[in-house]
């Protein structure tokens, strides 16, 4: 397992390019909504005494104020996700069926602007589509040299089967939330009725647990499914996705072990970030610079986390796969 993912990462470091262009779609994504709202904040702050601090320092009570009376995307500028608050939000509404695109939140109501989970969707949409290229990368021998041309060719010529790789893992998904509910609700029952609210609060943080881990679950066997359709050219994407399931199954602990690392980087990563981030006092345009800096690379590093799972999980199923 560890030698996967030192393969892996190396490939992933013969190809840090893959990082750039990923990163980039990110940022081209986030410019949807990013410039709407930059315009929108120029015209409420302009002539207030407020947009000195925004500018030098950070005027809190005029921000929560204006993100009270917001509706649409803008709603989501909220002050819970400053520092390192967004990773928690992002996992509140995984747990909640929010993500992606709120199909499986019991009613629909997330309290998220359906313009952000659209622009969700279809983000997602285009990481399918990387994907088949950026796996052709990774096949390669020692994860040889890549073209723009060369990519986008093998994403195109593995999008249609990836993408019911994905819809398949989308069911699987769904299958594990409706199941989840009237689990979560027994649980939730014994919790009001425990005695102690230590025992309350480890019922309600285990069923999330478990939740949780189920979706790695599901995510780890599609992931490992994308991984068969371009490492052995499977046209079935539902005969790849039961082989995987075998795959995954017959190398358990080297599978998941590969995400319990990545998990444990992911952490040590936000943890250095709001370190830094606590730390960086922004006033004026300069230390804005530094800071938008900073978020960039925190961005890039969670990418190459991500590739380099990718990439580890290529390097397993060459190692064992046959």
């Amino acid at each position: 397992m560890l030698s996967a993912l030192g393969a892996g990462f190396r490939s992933l470091a013969r190809n840090w390019g893959l990082v750039v262009l990923v990163l980039l779609a990110n940022v081209a994504f986030a410019l949807v909504l990013a410039v709407p709202l930059s315009m929108q904040l120029e015209r409420d702050l302009a002539g207030r005494g407020a947009s000195s601090a925004m500018m030098y320092g950070f005027d809190f009570d005029w921000w929560a104020a204006w993100s009270e009376r917001q509706a649409g995307p803008s709603s989501a500028l909220t002050p819970d996700l400053l520092g390192t608050g967004f990773a928690f939000r992002n996992l509140e509404l995984l747990l909640h069926g929010g993500l992606p695109a709120g199909l499986f939140a019991p009613g629909g109501r997330l309290g998220v602007d359906p313009t952000i989970l659209g622009l969700g969707a279809v983000y997602l949409l285009l990481q399918v589509f990387l994907a088949g290229g950026i796996l052709g990368v990774f096949r390669a021998p020692r994860g040889g040299g890549w073209t723009v041309r060369g990519l986008v060719y093998g994403a195109g010529f593995y999008f249609g089967r990836l993408v019911r790789v994905s819809l398949l893992a989308l069911a699987a998904a769904g299958v594990l939330f409706a199941a989840n509910a009237p689990f979560a609700r027994w649980v939730d029952d014994l919790a009001r009725e425990a005695v102690s609210g230590r025992t309350a609060v480890v019922l309600v943080l285990g069923r999330h647990a478990l939740l949780l881990l189920g979706l790695v679950l599901v995510h780890m066997v599609s992931s490992y499914a994308k991984v068969l359709v371009v490492c052995e050219e499977r046209l079935s994407a539902g005969l790849a996705f039961l082989s995987s399931l075998g795959f995954c199954g017959r190398n358990f602990l080297a599978a998941i072990g590969q995400y319990a690392v990545v998990l444990v980087l992911g952490v040590v990563l936000l943890l250095v970030f709001g370190v830094l981030d606590a730390r960086l006092a922004v006033v004026g345009w300069k230390s804005q610079l530094v800071a938008l800096a900073l978020f960039e690379l925190f961005v890039a590093a969670k990418v190459a986390l991500r590739l380099g799972l990718l990439a580890s999980q290529v390097e397993l199923h060459a190692a064992r796969g046959r």
